[in-house]
């Protein structure tokens, strides 16, 4: 909230509430919990109202979180960030960036959203259940085993290197008996989180790995 009341200026209720996708009450709520907590904040009720920080305050909230970090990258992809359970911290991610860069630099990256989306399902919809791509990506993200339930096969406990979004599917490479593989993750069922740990091979990479198994596929 204090991010974008020093970007916008004054903001009514109803916009900090649908920007920020909590109700009106929360956000006075929030107003009075900071002006207790000694920020400059106040809310002018009526016609012409809204809340806004005294001339002059400057938030020093711009250090970015872990989850934020990660989540840099994802800012203008709201729909994988959502996918891969980091749309909050991809949203507050880009206020943050906002913040810290001039307004009009701001400005011009907010319009981004006016005439791009970026849509990752195919046309027929996701079939992988949200929580169960949250919870493979958090195996990668912490280096655990994962077992998958593929359809009707029976479950298979890997180790997971990387998520690659192609064509509006998702697949997962995976290492095992010195090699890697790629599974497609389009009849996953479900995913379950092990308390096994693993170490990656040390050079790894999955944008290289992803280009040669695109050559060899295609060739």
């Amino acid at each position: 909230m204090l991010l974008l009341l020093q970007r916008r200026g004054r903001l009514t209720a109803r916009e900090l509430a649908t920007t920020l996708e909590v109700s009106q009450r929360t956000v006075l709520r929030d107003v009075e919990a900071l002006s207790e907590a000694g920020v400059p904040i106040y809310a002018n009720r009526g016609s012409g109202g809204g809340v806004q920080l005294m001339d002059g305050f400057h938030t020093r909230l711009t250090g970015l979180t872990g989850d934020e970090a990660n989540a840099l990258f994802l800012a203008g992809q709201p729909q994988v960030a959502h996918r891969l359970g980091l749309d909050v911290a991809a949203r507050s991610a880009r206020h943050k960036l906002s913040s810290a860069i001039p307004a009009t630099l701001a400005a011009e990256a907010d319009s981004l959203f006016t005439w791009f989306v970026h849509d990752p399902d195919p046309w027929g919809g996701h079939r992988i259940p949200h929580g169960e791509l949250r919870r493979i990506a958090g195996s990668i993200r912490t280096h655990r085993r994962v077992e998958l339930h593929l359809a009707d096969a029976a479950p298979v406990t890997v180790e997971p290197l990387g998520l690659v979004l192609k064509a509006g599917g998702w697949h997962l490479v995976v290492t095992g008996d010195g090699s890697e593989q790629v599974i497609c993750l389009d009849e996953l069922r479900a995913a379950r989180l092990t308390t096994q740990s693993y170490e990656p091979p040390p050079s790894f990479s999955l944008n290289a790995f992803w280009d040669t198994y695109l050559a060899s596929t295609t060739t």
